[in-house]
């Protein structure tokens, strides 16, 4: 892993640290998330992974939490699309 795909992976790790965190605070039913990508083809092989204690969990939340990994994404300039984002039973 080159230096650029090591800061570009840490930087990825932070911002979805800080949309789990803010999604454990504001929808009771979710517990983690987690990624796989493969750095040199980014964007589109971007792919995370919510896991929540219970499902269905509600549109409204769903939105949520897919605003606030799509929100901390972009602020490392990384879009990605919404179909990008699975939702899980733990």
């Amino acid at each position: 892993m080159t230096k650029t795909e090591k800061r570009l992976d840490k930087a990825i790790r932070v911002a979805l640290t800080q949309a789990c965190e803010q999604a454990k605070e504001q929808v009771h039913e979710f517990s983690w998330l987690t990624h796989t990508a493969d750095l040199k083809k980014l964007p589109q092989s971007l792919k995370v992974s919510c896991y929540c204690k219970e499902l269905p969990i509600t549109a409204e939340q769903t939105q949520l939490i897919t605003s606030l990994i799509i929100k901390e994404l972009s602020a490392i300039d990384l879009a990605i699309n919404a179909k990008a984002i699975a939702f899980l039973k733990e």
